[in-house]
Protein backbone atom coordinates (compact mmCIF):
# COMPACT_ATOMS: atom_id res chain seq x y z
CA UNK A 1 0.00 0.00 0.00
CA UNK A 2 1.27 3.42 -1.07
CA UNK A 3 1.93 5.67 1.91
CA UNK A 4 -0.56 8.66 3.11
CA UNK A 5 -2.72 7.82 -0.01
CA UNK A 6 -6.26 6.68 0.48
CA UNK A 7 -9.03 5.66 -1.43
CA UNK A 8 -12.53 7.43 -2.20
CA UNK A 9 -15.34 5.01 -2.33
CA UNK A 10 -17.74 5.83 -5.42
CA UNK A 11 -20.64 3.73 -4.90
CA UNK A 12 -22.90 3.66 -8.18
CA UNK A 13 -26.13 2.94 -7.23
CA UNK A 14 -28.33 3.81 -10.44
CA UNK A 15 -28.69 0.47 -11.51
CA UNK A 16 -32.72 -0.78 -12.38
CA UNK A 17 -32.41 -4.61 -11.61
CA UNK A 18 -35.18 -5.65 -14.16
CA UNK A 19 -33.79 -9.35 -14.31
CA UNK A 20 -35.08 -9.54 -10.90
CA UNK A 21 -38.73 -8.20 -11.34
CA UNK A 22 -41.19 -8.27 -9.34
CA UNK A 23 -38.36 -8.38 -6.80
CA UNK A 24 -36.58 -5.66 -8.07
CA UNK A 25 -38.34 -2.43 -9.01
CA UNK A 26 -37.91 1.17 -9.66
CA UNK A 27 -38.70 2.32 -6.32
CA UNK A 28 -36.79 -0.39 -4.63
CA UNK A 29 -34.19 -1.73 -7.19
CA UNK A 30 -32.14 -4.59 -6.25
CA UNK A 31 -29.30 -2.58 -4.55
CA UNK A 32 -31.44 -1.26 -1.73
CA UNK A 33 -33.09 -4.90 -1.20
CA UNK A 34 -31.19 -7.25 1.20
CA UNK A 35 -31.39 -10.57 -1.12
CA UNK A 36 -28.57 -12.50 0.09
CA UNK A 37 -27.71 -11.52 3.65
CA UNK A 38 -29.79 -9.65 6.40
CA UNK A 39 -28.34 -6.40 5.30
CA UNK A 40 -28.95 -4.81 1.89
CA UNK A 41 -26.69 -5.02 -1.50
CA UNK A 42 -25.86 -1.39 -1.11
CA UNK A 43 -24.99 -1.56 2.73
CA UNK A 44 -22.86 -4.69 2.26
CA UNK A 45 -21.06 -2.66 -0.62
CA UNK A 46 -20.19 0.37 2.11
CA UNK A 47 -19.59 -1.56 4.62
CA UNK A 48 -16.84 -3.83 2.13
CA UNK A 49 -15.47 -0.38 0.85
CA UNK A 50 -14.53 0.64 4.93
CA UNK A 51 -11.20 0.27 7.52
CA UNK A 52 -8.33 3.13 7.52
CA UNK A 53 -7.79 2.94 3.25
CA UNK A 54 -10.98 4.47 2.76
CA UNK A 55 -12.03 7.91 2.94
CA UNK A 56 -15.98 7.57 3.73
CA UNK A 57 -18.03 6.11 0.38
CA UNK A 58 -19.67 8.96 -1.84
CA UNK A 59 -22.81 7.81 -3.44
CA UNK A 60 -23.99 8.47 -7.04
CA UNK A 61 -27.22 7.47 -7.25
CA UNK A 62 -30.84 9.21 -8.56
CA UNK A 63 -33.28 11.49 -6.26
CA UNK A 64 -35.54 8.70 -5.56
CA UNK A 65 -33.18 6.91 -3.87
CA UNK A 66 -30.53 9.47 -1.99
CA UNK A 67 -33.07 9.40 1.14
CA UNK A 68 -33.30 5.25 0.86
CA UNK A 69 -29.23 5.32 0.81
CA UNK A 70 -29.06 7.92 3.95
CA UNK A 71 -31.50 5.85 6.14
CA UNK A 72 -29.78 2.65 5.02
CA UNK A 73 -26.17 4.00 5.60
CA UNK A 74 -27.49 5.37 8.82
CA UNK A 75 -28.60 1.87 10.25
CA UNK A 76 -24.74 0.73 9.83
CA UNK A 77 -23.76 4.03 10.99
CA UNK A 78 -21.62 4.86 8.18
CA UNK A 79 -21.99 8.41 7.91
CA UNK A 80 -21.39 8.98 3.55
CA UNK A 81 -18.66 11.46 2.18
CA UNK A 82 -21.18 12.45 -0.37
CA UNK A 83 -24.46 11.72 -2.03
CA UNK A 84 -24.50 12.82 -5.82
CA UNK A 85 -27.92 12.90 -7.58
CA UNK A 86 -27.85 12.46 -11.54
CA UNK A 87 -30.88 14.02 -12.78
CA UNK A 88 -31.18 11.13 -15.35
CA UNK A 89 -28.97 7.76 -15.98
CA UNK A 90 -26.19 8.58 -18.36
CA UNK A 91 -24.56 5.10 -17.31
CA UNK A 92 -20.88 4.62 -16.23
CA UNK A 93 -18.64 7.17 -18.06
CA UNK A 94 -20.36 10.11 -17.16
CA UNK A 95 -20.33 8.58 -13.33
CA UNK A 96 -16.67 8.54 -13.53
CA UNK A 97 -15.98 11.73 -14.59
CA UNK A 98 -18.24 13.18 -12.01
CA UNK A 99 -16.36 11.41 -9.31
CA UNK A 100 -13.06 12.22 -10.93
CA UNK A 101 -13.96 15.82 -10.66
CA UNK A 102 -15.13 15.49 -7.24
CA UNK A 103 -12.29 13.78 -5.68
CA UNK A 104 -10.28 16.48 -6.87
CA UNK A 105 -11.79 18.72 -5.08
CA UNK A 106 -12.22 16.23 -1.84
CA UNK A 107 -8.97 15.33 -1.73
CA UNK A 108 -6.51 15.52 -4.56
CA UNK A 109 -3.75 13.02 -3.93
CA UNK A 110 -6.77 10.14 -3.44
CA UNK A 111 -7.40 7.45 -5.75
CA UNK A 112 -10.42 6.80 -6.97
CA UNK A 113 -12.92 3.08 -6.49
CA UNK A 114 -15.68 3.20 -8.61
CA UNK A 115 -17.75 -0.05 -7.67
CA UNK A 116 -21.55 -1.03 -8.58
CA UNK A 117 -23.63 -0.87 -5.90
CA UNK A 118 -25.31 -4.25 -6.28
CA UNK A 119 -22.21 -6.73 -6.45
CA UNK A 120 -22.28 -10.12 -3.68
CA UNK A 121 -18.40 -10.91 -2.38
CA UNK A 122 -17.84 -13.29 -0.26
CA UNK A 123 -14.52 -12.68 1.10
CA UNK A 124 -14.16 -8.90 1.79
CA UNK A 125 -10.76 -8.99 3.45
CA UNK A 126 -9.51 -10.25 -0.17
CA UNK A 127 -11.41 -7.70 -1.94
CA UNK A 128 -9.55 -5.14 0.42
CA UNK A 129 -6.55 -6.90 -0.50
CA UNK A 130 -6.88 -7.15 -4.25
CA UNK A 131 -7.60 -2.83 -3.65
CA UNK A 132 -4.32 -2.37 -1.42
CA UNK A 133 -2.28 -4.51 -4.87
CA UNK A 134 -3.81 -2.18 -7.40
CA UNK A 135 -2.84 0.88 -6.14
CA UNK A 136 0.84 1.19 -7.50
CA UNK A 137 -0.21 0.70 -10.56
CA UNK A 138 -3.05 2.94 -9.96
CA UNK A 139 -0.62 6.05 -8.86
CA UNK A 140 1.54 5.39 -12.13
CA UNK A 141 -1.81 6.60 -14.24
CA UNK A 142 -3.22 2.74 -15.05
CA UNK A 143 -6.40 2.66 -14.94
CA UNK A 144 -7.28 -0.63 -12.67
CA UNK A 145 -9.95 -3.26 -13.15
CA UNK A 146 -10.59 -6.21 -11.06
CA UNK A 147 -10.83 -9.64 -13.04
CA UNK A 148 -12.74 -12.72 -11.67
CA UNK A 149 -11.06 -16.04 -12.37
CA UNK A 150 -13.77 -18.37 -14.54
CA UNK A 151 -15.41 -20.71 -12.65
CA UNK A 152 -17.63 -21.73 -15.49
CA UNK A 153 -17.70 -21.07 -19.80
CA UNK A 154 -20.19 -18.30 -18.53
CA UNK A 155 -21.85 -16.21 -21.64
CA UNK A 156 -23.11 -13.39 -20.11
CA UNK A 157 -19.64 -11.47 -19.06
CA UNK A 158 -17.15 -9.93 -21.06
CA UNK A 159 -13.78 -10.87 -20.32
CA UNK A 160 -10.07 -9.57 -20.18
CA UNK A 161 -7.06 -11.29 -21.27
CA UNK A 162 -4.40 -10.76 -19.21
CA UNK A 163 -0.85 -9.14 -20.26
CA UNK A 164 2.77 -8.76 -19.17
CA UNK A 165 3.08 -8.19 -14.71
CA UNK A 166 3.41 -3.78 -14.58
CA UNK A 167 3.48 -4.16 -10.63
CA UNK A 168 2.98 -6.69 -8.14
CA UNK A 169 -0.20 -8.17 -8.64
CA UNK A 170 -1.14 -6.08 -11.59
CA UNK A 171 -0.98 -6.78 -15.34
CA UNK A 172 -1.29 -5.22 -18.74
CA UNK A 173 -4.78 -5.74 -20.24
CA UNK A 174 -3.79 -7.18 -23.81
CA UNK A 175 -7.47 -7.35 -24.55
CA UNK A 176 -10.97 -6.83 -23.19
CA UNK A 177 -13.64 -9.71 -25.14
CA UNK A 178 -17.04 -9.11 -25.87
CA UNK A 179 -19.37 -11.38 -24.41
CA UNK A 180 -18.42 -14.73 -26.43
CA UNK A 181 -20.62 -18.07 -27.39
CA UNK A 182 -20.13 -21.12 -25.21
CA UNK A 183 -17.12 -22.52 -27.59
CA UNK A 184 -15.13 -19.17 -27.37
CA UNK A 185 -15.74 -18.74 -23.47
CA UNK A 186 -14.67 -22.74 -22.79
CA UNK A 187 -11.58 -21.63 -25.31
CA UNK A 188 -11.32 -18.62 -22.58
CA UNK A 189 -11.55 -21.36 -19.64
CA UNK A 190 -8.89 -23.98 -21.02
CA UNK A 191 -6.47 -20.89 -22.16
CA UNK A 192 -6.38 -19.65 -18.89
CA UNK A 193 -5.28 -16.32 -18.28
CA UNK A 194 -8.85 -14.58 -19.18
CA UNK A 195 -10.90 -13.12 -16.66
CA UNK A 196 -14.61 -12.02 -15.66
CA UNK A 197 -15.09 -7.91 -15.98
CA UNK A 198 -16.37 -7.00 -12.37
CA UNK A 199 -17.14 -3.51 -13.33
CA UNK A 200 -15.01 -2.27 -10.29
CA UNK A 201 -12.35 0.22 -11.31
CA UNK A 202 -9.50 1.65 -9.61
CA UNK A 203 -7.66 5.15 -10.84
CA UNK A 204 -6.28 8.67 -10.14
CA UNK A 205 -8.65 11.34 -10.91
CA UNK A 206 -5.65 12.47 -13.69
CA UNK A 207 -5.92 9.96 -15.50
CA UNK A 208 -9.03 9.39 -15.86
CA UNK A 209 -10.00 12.90 -16.84
CA UNK A 210 -6.79 12.67 -19.21
CA UNK A 211 -8.14 9.57 -20.79
CA UNK A 212 -11.44 10.64 -21.43
CA UNK A 213 -10.69 13.76 -22.52
CA UNK A 214 -8.64 12.12 -25.19
CA UNK A 215 -11.07 9.90 -26.40
CA UNK A 216 -14.60 11.68 -25.41
CA UNK A 217 -14.05 14.78 -24.57
CA UNK A 218 -17.85 16.02 -24.98
CA UNK A 219 -18.27 13.57 -22.04
CA UNK A 220 -15.91 14.92 -19.87
CA UNK A 221 -17.32 18.92 -21.06
CA UNK A 222 -20.49 18.36 -19.91
CA UNK A 223 -20.39 16.09 -16.42
CA UNK A 224 -18.02 19.21 -15.90
CA UNK A 225 -20.59 22.02 -16.23
CA UNK A 226 -23.20 19.85 -14.32
CA UNK A 227 -20.60 19.59 -11.62
CA UNK A 228 -19.87 23.13 -11.59
CA UNK A 229 -23.55 24.18 -11.92
CA UNK A 230 -24.50 21.66 -9.40
CA UNK A 231 -27.53 22.50 -6.76
CA UNK A 232 -25.40 21.93 -3.42
CA UNK A 233 -27.40 20.96 -0.25
CA UNK A 234 -26.61 19.12 3.03
CA UNK A 235 -23.58 16.79 2.04
CA UNK A 236 -25.63 16.62 -0.97
CA UNK A 237 -24.64 17.79 -4.74
CA UNK A 238 -27.35 17.43 -7.47
CA UNK A 239 -26.43 17.69 -10.69
CA UNK A 240 -27.20 20.65 -13.42
CA UNK A 241 -29.87 18.38 -15.31
CA UNK A 242 -28.93 21.02 -19.11
CA UNK A 243 -25.68 19.57 -19.05
CA UNK A 244 -25.87 16.25 -17.19
CA UNK A 245 -29.05 15.52 -20.12
CA UNK A 246 -26.06 16.43 -22.83
CA UNK A 247 -23.75 13.79 -21.68
CA UNK A 248 -23.38 10.54 -24.08
CA UNK A 249 -25.07 7.98 -22.51
CA UNK A 250 -21.79 5.65 -22.67
CA UNK A 251 -20.07 2.60 -20.29
CA UNK A 252 -16.59 3.80 -19.16
CA UNK A 253 -15.69 0.01 -20.67
CA UNK A 254 -16.29 1.49 -24.48
CA UNK A 255 -15.60 4.69 -23.52
CA UNK A 256 -12.34 4.32 -21.91
CA UNK A 257 -11.15 0.89 -21.37
CA UNK A 258 -11.21 -1.01 -24.07
CA UNK A 259 -9.16 2.17 -26.68
CA UNK A 260 -6.82 3.23 -23.86
CA UNK A 261 -3.77 1.82 -23.48
CA UNK A 262 -3.27 1.92 -20.11
CA UNK A 263 -5.68 -0.31 -18.82
CA UNK A 264 -4.48 -2.73 -16.07
CA UNK A 265 -5.76 -5.96 -14.65
CA UNK A 266 -5.92 -7.16 -10.98
CA UNK A 267 -6.98 -10.73 -10.94
CA UNK A 268 -9.21 -11.69 -7.50
CA UNK A 269 -10.38 -14.22 -6.22
CA UNK A 270 -13.26 -12.37 -3.85
CA UNK A 271 -15.91 -14.77 -3.78
CA UNK A 272 -17.80 -12.09 -6.28
CA UNK A 273 -21.28 -12.18 -7.60
CA UNK A 274 -23.33 -9.73 -9.18
CA UNK A 275 -26.87 -11.36 -8.99
CA UNK A 276 -27.40 -10.20 -12.35
CA UNK A 277 -30.72 -13.05 -12.27
CA UNK A 278 -32.42 -14.98 -10.17
CA UNK A 279 -30.28 -18.11 -11.21
CA UNK A 280 -26.91 -16.40 -9.56
CA UNK A 281 -29.41 -15.48 -6.69
CA UNK A 282 -30.73 -19.17 -6.77
CA UNK A 283 -26.61 -20.33 -7.11
CA UNK A 284 -25.85 -18.43 -3.79
CA UNK A 285 -28.76 -19.57 -1.57
CA UNK A 286 -30.01 -22.88 -2.22
CA UNK A 287 -29.46 -25.68 0.29
CA UNK A 288 -28.28 -28.96 0.43
CA UNK A 289 -31.57 -30.19 -1.83
CA UNK A 290 -31.07 -27.72 -4.24
CA UNK A 291 -33.67 -25.34 -3.28
CA UNK A 292 -33.91 -21.79 -1.73
CA UNK A 293 -37.03 -20.77 -0.07
CA UNK A 294 -38.56 -17.75 1.43
CA UNK A 295 -41.42 -17.20 3.17
CA UNK A 296 -44.86 -19.12 3.56
CA UNK A 297 -43.80 -22.36 1.36
CA UNK A 298 -44.91 -25.61 0.67
CA UNK A 299 -42.71 -27.47 -1.85
CA UNK A 300 -43.16 -31.10 -2.89
CA UNK A 301 -41.38 -32.94 -4.66
CA UNK A 302 -39.53 -29.64 -6.47
CA UNK A 303 -35.48 -29.70 -6.34
CA UNK A 304 -33.16 -27.41 -7.35
CA UNK A 305 -35.65 -24.21 -7.39
CA UNK A 306 -36.19 -20.69 -6.05
CA UNK A 307 -39.18 -20.28 -4.20
CA UNK A 308 -39.63 -16.56 -2.63
CA UNK A 309 -43.13 -15.09 -0.98
CA UNK A 310 -43.77 -11.82 0.48
CA UNK A 311 -47.45 -13.37 1.86
CA UNK A 312 -49.44 -15.50 0.44
CA UNK A 313 -48.53 -19.18 0.37
CA UNK A 314 -46.85 -20.86 -2.53
CA UNK A 315 -47.36 -24.53 -2.97
CA UNK A 316 -45.30 -26.29 -6.15
CA UNK A 317 -45.41 -30.39 -6.93
CA UNK A 318 -43.63 -32.13 -8.82
CA UNK A 319 -41.73 -29.10 -10.51
CA UNK A 320 -37.58 -28.65 -11.11
CA UNK A 321 -35.19 -25.60 -11.91
CA UNK A 322 -37.74 -22.76 -11.85
CA UNK A 323 -38.29 -19.34 -9.96
CA UNK A 324 -41.33 -18.11 -8.58
CA UNK A 325 -41.06 -14.80 -6.44
CA UNK A 326 -44.27 -13.23 -5.28
CA UNK A 327 -43.64 -9.51 -4.45
CA UNK A 328 -46.22 -6.54 -4.30
CA UNK A 329 -49.10 -8.31 -6.08
CA UNK A 330 -46.75 -9.71 -8.79
CA UNK A 331 -46.01 -13.22 -9.31
CA UNK A 332 -43.16 -14.82 -11.79
CA UNK A 333 -42.84 -17.83 -12.83
CA UNK A 334 -39.64 -18.79 -14.73
CA UNK A 335 -37.89 -21.62 -15.68
CA UNK A 336 -34.26 -20.33 -13.91
CA UNK A 337 -32.28 -21.68 -17.34
CA UNK A 338 -34.36 -18.58 -19.12
CA UNK A 339 -33.87 -16.24 -16.29
CA UNK A 340 -32.11 -13.13 -18.07
CA UNK A 341 -35.11 -13.39 -20.22
CA UNK A 342 -37.03 -11.66 -17.45
CA UNK A 343 -35.92 -8.05 -18.57
CA UNK A 344 -38.64 -8.92 -21.52
CA UNK A 345 -41.49 -8.98 -19.56
CA UNK A 346 -40.17 -5.65 -17.93
CA UNK A 347 -40.19 -4.16 -21.45
CA UNK A 348 -43.41 -5.56 -22.00
CA UNK A 349 -44.63 -3.65 -18.74
CA UNK A 350 -43.19 -0.36 -20.10
CA UNK A 351 -44.21 -0.56 -23.50
CA UNK A 352 -47.94 -1.32 -22.27
CA UNK A 353 -47.22 1.75 -19.68
CA UNK A 354 -48.04 -0.57 -16.56
CA UNK A 355 -45.79 1.82 -14.26
CA UNK A 356 -47.61 0.48 -11.23
CA UNK A 357 -46.13 -2.78 -11.88
CA UNK A 358 -42.75 -1.23 -12.19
Amino acid sequence: MLRNVKIIPVIMSGGAGSRLWPASRKAMPKQLLSLVTEDTMVQETAERLSGDLFHPPVFICNSDHAAPIREQMAAKGIKPGGIIVEPMGRNTAPCAVVAAIHAKVSDPEALILLAPADHHVTKPDAFRRAVAAAMTAAKNGYLVTFGIAPDTPHTGYGYIEQGDNISPGAYEVTAFKEKPNQETAQSYLDQGGYFWNAGIFLFSPEALLAEMEQFHPDVVEQATLAYQNAELGSNQINLDAEHFAACPSESIDYAVMEPTEKAAVVPADIGWNDIGSFASLHALKKSENGNAIKGDVIAYNTQDSLIETDGPLVTTVGLESIAVIVKDGSILVAKLDDAQDVKKIVETLKAGKRDDKL
